[in-house]
């Protein structure tokens, strides 16, 4: 039969074209596909920072020229002295912003990692009960808990610096995520190692520093990171909280945006430049104790 024929051949044709695609083949063609697909990823995520130190570099009126290009064919300072000439308070508020920011960090890495040490080693209805209350806390925006706050602490200004102010309230509203973050990670310590050193003749105090702390490290670089950016770019609080003299980096930019004759969009790129460079610093040398840390915690073990 000739239909038959014809089928057998196609078949047979289309079983050698699935032969040729061995598993390493195959593999390969997975390996191809996921690394385009990271490829995309980064080109998504790292355009719109390309973008915006690009048009730092710009001429104002060059910004949104069009057709927009990609590479310019001229850079320049201008937007960055113009930036200092007409917001002579951008250092202060950059300085605000770092003491702010390492401040939260330190404050809510020490808070949350004993919080998360005691719930993951002391049980009890109170301790559960305690750990679920601080994640429904966590759960309201910042927004609804600045209005009962903001009389209390719009006063505590006249006294208290505000930056102190903004420190308090970055870490209590962190500390909550952060004591669950360290929690788990010191539920998966086995509890022989604190025993074993105590055995050696270590005292509780000294097995949780020498022993628990070099372990959990990886954890308390990634809180930091998460709190130092958070704090790094929040708005709300430093907006109701701050005075002229105390402003963050975000609050100045926002109301370089919202000027009577409207944004200067080169001063504004300046800003965020400016702005996004201490945060990369700070990415840079604390994901170095990411390694050390697990080295640490590995010879420790």
């Amino acid at each position: 039969d000739v239909h038959t024929d014809v089928w057998k051949q196609e078949r047979c044709v289309i079983s050698m074209a699935t032969l040729r695609i061995n598993p390493k083949s195959r593999k390969k063609i997975a390996r191809f596909g996921e690394w385009i697909l990271m490829l995309l990823a980064v080109v998504w995520s790292i355009f719109p920072i390309y973008y915006i130190v690009i048009s730092a570099f710009k001429m104002p009126r060059n910004i949104f020229a069009y057709p927009p290009k990609i590479f310019p064919s001229e850079f320049t300072t201008v937007n960055f002295l113009e930036l200092f000439k007409n917001w002579s308070s951008f250092p202060t508020a950059l300085v605000n912003s770092l003491i702010v920011t390492l401040a939260a960090v330190l404050l809510t890495v020490a808070v949350s990692l004993l919080a998360g040490f005691a719930y993951s080693r002391f049980s009890g209805k109170l301790v559960k009960n305690s750990a679920i209350f601080l994640l429904v806390i966590r759960m309201f925006p910042p927004i609804i808990i600045s209005i009962p706050l903001y009389p209390v602490l719009n006063s505590m200004n006249k006294t208290v610096d505000p930056r102190a102010v903004l420190v308090l309230l970055y870490s209590a509203f962190e500390v909550a995520i952060m004591t669950w973050i360290f929690k788990t990670a010191f539920d998966r310590i086995p509890r022989e190692l604190e025993e074993a050193a105590l055995v050696d003749g270590c005292t509780q105090f000294q097995s949780f520093v020498r022993i628990l702390i070099p372990l959990v490290a990886p954890t308390a670089v990634a809180v930091s990171i998460l709190v130092g950016i958070y704090s790094w770019n929040e708005y709300t609080f430093a907006f109701l909280f701050t005075s002229s003299g105390s402003q963050t980096t975000p609050v100045l930019i926002a109301e370089m945006m919202g000027g009577l004759t409207g944004p200067s969009w080169g001063q504004v790129f300046a800003a965020s430049v400016l702005q996004m460079i201490p945060m990369i610093f700070f990415l840079l040398i604390i994901q170095r104790f990411i390694v050390s840390g697990l080295m640490g915690g590995s010879l420790k073990g």
